[in-house]
């Protein structure tokens, strides 16, 4: 499928009437609201949109709902949240699976304190070092300058000790403002590919995370669904093993690979570049999150 460029979303408001849009580098950029981002959705919703949001957020939803309210989203232009740390602690608490069902009870936490409230869960006995733990959680990096560098050491002891990780955002990178930043999915693929580790991902490009959205908006007819986002690895890909059409903000993640300038679309020859590259075809590209 070739990937229509569009200038923003205004032609696009007839062909869909529900919404899953991403976050972090599609709404926002971890400090502020993106150039014309909430007015965009305003225009959705006024014209019968139903809107969600899905984030890799690796928190719960009551944590995803205060930010986005500090930042300056109003919780007017969504009905729902879904988020991959809020379906982690679900899958952590109630073991339905094989993977999760055969973890022990003693967690170890790689992560900010802030995020520390994923260790209070039903499924959990106790925090624990490395080597007293049955597996491990990991959220993202301690401090926002840190490198995946800083976090091989617990990585190989973890490895050493045969710990499952429970990766709650796939996300291996994003920009804060106009910082480039490590994710828990950074760590999560250097505990598989540099030691064997056995990793649980949650979030978005899996296909559970799409399933429960879908049935929050009653299992509407995939051809009016559309997944906004600006990464595609995550919300693109996701949006393909769904089923459901994708428009990649091309002003997020992406922008500096692709000299895209802010507000505009990138030379067609270098995007095609990048989707080739990934294997991914999204729809639609857009500049970002605009009318």
């Amino acid at each position: 499928m070739k990937t229509e460029l569009l200038p923003g979303f205004e032609s696009l408001s007839v062909r869909y009437d529900h919404l899953i849009v991403d976050l972090w580098g599609t709404l926002h950029n971890g400090i502020e609201p993106l150039p014309g981002a909430v007015a965009c959705l305003e225009k959705f919703g006024s014209a019968g949109a139903r809107i969600v949001f899905l984030s890799n957020a690796p928190f719960r939803v009551s944590g995803v709902r205060d930010v986005l309210a500090q930042i300056g989203i109003p919780d007017t232009i969504y009905e729902e949240i879904f988020c991959s740390g809020e379906i982690a602690w679900h899958a952590i608490r109630d073991r339905t699976d094989p993977w999760h069902a055969k973890l022990g009870r003693r967690a170890a936490f790689i992560g900010p304190e802030r995020h520390r409230p994923m260790l209070d869960n039903p499924g959990i006995d106790a925090a624990a070092e490395i080597e007293d733990a049955d597996f491990f959680i990991c959220t993202g990096p301690r401090e926002p300058d840190h490198v995946l560098e800083d976090y091989l050491p617990e990585l190989e002891r973890a490895a050493a000790a045969g710990l499952p990780m429970i990766c709650t955002n796939p996300d291996r990178e994003v920009m804060r403002g106009s910082v480039r930043e490590i994710c828990a999915g950074a760590m999560a693929e250097a505990y598989e590919t540099r030691y064997g580790g056995d990793v649980a991902w949650h979030g978005k490009p899996y296909r559970p995370v799409y399933d429960a959205v879908l049935r929050h908006l009653g299992d509407p007819d995939r051809r009016r669904v559309l997944m906004i986002g600006d990464g595609l690895l995550t919300a693109v890909a996701g949006a393909a093993a769904a089923d459901i059409d994708a428009a990649f903000i091309v002003g997020g993640i992406a922008a500096e690979r692709l000299g895209a300038a802010p507000g505009a679309l990138p030379a067609p020859e270098k995007l095609a570049v990048l989707l080739d590259e990934v294997g991914q075809a999204p729809r639609y590209a857009m500049p970002g999150l605009i009318w």
